[in-house]
């Protein structure tokens, strides 16, 4: 997992900036404190120039703003919010809302912070005011069914304190597979991190949930999200270097046990092995050194399917194999387009 936060940053920045004294004389210039716009998007900390796309305002233009849609930078998706309750469970789902980084009542980033990293909106679980974050634990719930699905890159959170430790995020497959699950990283008071899933694609559903869900504690706010909705962006036509990772489905109509091997002339490698695997299971193979010359796979019903790795150009990598789907493949840092 690949979390950071811009603690360090700022730290560096503001201890350069003791160094000089000020007299009467000198005139205090008030800091822009104007988010960065999207022509600029190559200056944001933290960005991905493979994002298809950038959801930073949320759509906003004025605050705060309860919303259950998003329509941003070409995608739109649905969100909805939830309170927990004092027995740990979850209650009746209510719009989320949307909050002004540069205002302080919202109190979940600083000024500063907010203007680097170009943070234009706080999305949350409101408290009963409906203009502040609630503080009692709760979880957003994204639905990208509009799009189809998204492939999730990054996503950057806000104001998660030793307190929210246990804060969580999920991503699920519109089988409602869970694809990936990592913990929202500490950002300490006001401060904010980055969560990276490299490149998960098949996304349907992404949860995120403030505080350890057996307390009744919990606060925080997603503040951008990089991804890719299904079928936009760059995919690679031609590719001269061998598919390093692949995400597959399994399509039959049988729990089916799955070997996935990466052959060439003088090698093989295993690179999945289960059993009992339900109809739509996704799943990873990859490795650092390429997935050789070709994947085999094979089940126990003596189904075998041969997928060619090697990627000269042009591709020749189809969708479907069989009872197998391929969701993505990659060489370099964009999708290969399947044939």
């Amino acid at each position: 997992m690949k979390t950071f936060t811009t603690k360090a940053v700022f730290a560096t920045a503001f201890t350069g900036l003791g160094l000089f004294g000020c007299t009467k004389e000198t005139e205090v210039v008030e800091p822009n404190t104007a988010p960065l716009t999207y022509e600029q998007e190559n200056k944001l900390v933290g960005y991905d120039p493979t994002t298809c796309n950038l959801i930073q305002s949320f759509g906003a233009e004025v605050f705060p703003l309860a919303v259950n849609k998003i329509e941003e930078d070409g995608a739109a998706f649905l969100v909805k919010a939830q309170k927990r309750g004092s027995n740990g469970k979850y209650l009746a789902e209510t719009q989320a809302v949307l909050l002004d980084p540069f205002t302080p009542a919202s109190d979940l980033v600083n000024m500063m912070e907010a203007h680097m990293l170009g943070i234009e909106g706080l999305l949350t679980v409101a408290d009963n005011s409906g203009a502040a974050a609630n503080q009692a634990g709760g979880r957003l719930i994204f639905d990208f069914s509009p799009v189809g699905s998204v492939t999730m890159k990054t996503i950057l959170v806000a104001d998660i304190d030793e307190e929210d430790a246990g804060s969580k995020v999920e991503l699920f497959s519109s089988t409602g597979q869970l694809l990936d699950k990592q913990e929202l990283i500490i950002t300490e008071d006001k401060g904010a991190g980055f969560i990276s899933f490299d490149n998960v694609p098949g996304v349907a559903k992404m949860v995120v949930t403030f505080g350890d869900e057996r307390k009744n504690i919990g606060s925080g706010a997603v503040a951008r999200i990089q991804m890719c909705a299904e079928g936009q962006g760059r995919y690679d036509e031609v590719c001269y270097a061998p598919v390093q990772s692949a995400w597959l489905q399994y399509t039959g109509d049988k729990l089916a046990n799955i070997e996935v091997i990466a052959k060439s002339v003088n090698s093989s490698k295993m690179l999945f092995s289960a059993k009992g695997v339900k109809p739509g299971t996704m799943f990873k193979v990859a490795d650092s050194g390429g997935l050789r010359d070709e994947l085999v796979i094979r089940t126990q019903r003596k189904e075998e399917q041969h997928i060619p790795t090697a990627c000269s150009a042009p591709t020749s990598i189809q969708k479907q194999y069989g009872s197998f789907t391929i969701v993505e493949a990659r060489s370099t840092d964009y999708p290969i387009l399947l044939q």
